[in-house]
């Protein structure tokens, strides 16, 4: 391969992380009830997390639509969290 060769597009895994922030979205609507669906919404939203962080790291025109999946996931992440632990709590308690 030649030193000029253009690098790989990253188009699929910007669109794909803007959609894993809007499945965190969703799990929140769509998780059941109680400690097990608030662990789901919550392990949802940190592998999404993940991924669209990883994901807005790398160059191209769409790197703000990954940026976006990540501030979802993020912010799925932080109430899934709350969530989880007054869940837990009560749980306990």
């Amino acid at each position: 391969m030649s030193s000029d060769a253009a690098p790989p597009g990253n188009h699929v895994r910007h669109v794909l992380a803007l959609l894993a922030g809007l499945a965190a979205m969703a799990s929140v609507v769509w998780a059941p009830a109680g400690l097990v669906g608030d662990l789901i919404m919550l392990v949802v939203g940190v592998a999404a997390l993940l991924f669209a962080w990883e994901t807005g790291t790398r160059p191209g025109p769409l790197r703000p639509i990954a940026i976006a999946g990540a501030l979802l996931a993020g912010l799925v992440t932080i109430a899934a969290a709350g969530v989880f632990l007054v869940a837990l709590a009560n749980a306990l308690s």
